[in-house]
């Protein structure tokens, strides 16, 4: 694949989704647009459906196989607003509960005001020859996921690529943005991929306080990780790890050492003295150890027990 243009933007209708990867969420769409092209756009959308409008931003490029195509590294989506195309969207089955035959009673009952009243109102929807009670409840619980999901897309694309967006929603679920408000670093969980720095902006953006709690514990992990994947160091003499800590969040030494020693008390970090140094680390990294620990001496006494055996027989 060749690519011949960067940096461009294209807006329309999904009117096909022709593949998706459900590992990755990578997907092949048709996009209509206003000019009535149809352009055919590759790249990483979460939870994408006919009838959703679109503006994706990449390239184009040229696939020997399949020919022009818009490559795509961001976007943005939002619900149709048009008649035409709230009944392609619920046509398309992505709200549960609603097919094609339901989706045209619906539109037909409630034109634009369809969204508002699935959202706002879904008791009016049991008016509806075969809705009942239940099927309203059902509709109305599919289409707030939907709009979680897009809120999710929505708050992170800032920060984030369109593969990250996917393992945050599909791990934290469709009321991320409140998690992720509530605490920013957890985005640096091993789960999302995402980085310290990434996860450092995001909660800027939120105004969280320099010295916030939750950032200076991500950073005395984030060092901690860091020094093991480069230095192969699982832990570090608590001075070295103060002064890196302070290092790459900007704060006093003061501060970090304080909260270093608070995180050791509640058990959200771990240590061992040797000699007159005291080293941290990770709950992880110390379990781990103690792990492997139990089972080279379980191991020893293994190897103890049958070269006793072995000698005894000897004897005999």
């Amino acid at each position: 694949m060749n690519e011949y243009g960067k940096d461009n933007v294209i807006s329309g209708t999904i009117e096909n989704v022709v593949y998706r990867n459900e590992s990755n969420d990578y997907t092949v769409l048709e996009i209509g647009t206003a000019d009535n092209e149809l352009i055919t756009a590759v790249g990483v959308i979460p939870m994408a459906f006919e009838g959703e409008q679109v503006e994706l931003h990449g390239g184009y490029t040229y696939h020997k196989e399949f020919g022009k195509q818009f490559a795509f590294d961001s976007f943005e989506k939002k619900l149709p607003d048009g008649v035409d195309g709230i009944y392609r969207y619920l046509s398309s089955r992505t709200v549960k509960g609603i097919g094609p035959v339901t989706a045209l009673k619906i539109v037909n009952r409630f034109g634009e005001d369809t969204f508002d009243v699935i959202e706002n109102h879904p008791e009016w929807l049991v008016d509806i020859p075969g809705i009942t009670m239940k099927k309203a409840a059902q509709i109305y619980d599919s289409f707030r996921e939907q709009t979680g999901i897009r809120g999710v897309m929505m708050f992170c694309k800032d920060f984030m690529g369109a593969s990250e967006i996917s393992k945050v929603y599909k791990n934290l679920g469709a009321g991320a943005v409140g998690i992720i408000k509530e605490n920013p670093y957890i985005l640096c969980d091993n789960d999302f991929g995402i980085s310290f720095e990434k996860a450092d902006a995001v909660a800027k953006s939120l105004g969280a306080a320099a010295d916030s709690r939750n950032r200076i514990l991500s950073g005395v992990k984030y060092i901690f990780s860091y020094n093991a994947s480069m230095n192969g160091h699982t832990c570090l003499p608590i001075d070295k790890a103060v002064s890196a800590v302070s290092q790459l969040l900007e704060l006093p030494t003061e501060t970090v050492s304080l909260s270093i020693e608070e995180f050791l008390d509640t058990a959200e970090l771990s240590s061992y003295r040797s000699g007159d140094s005291l080293y941290v680390m990770t709950n992880d990294v110390a379990e781990s150890e103690d792990l492997i620990a139990k089972r080279l001496y379980s191991l020893s006494n293994e190897v103890s027990t049958f070269a006793a055996q072995d000698i005894s027989s000897l004897i005999h």
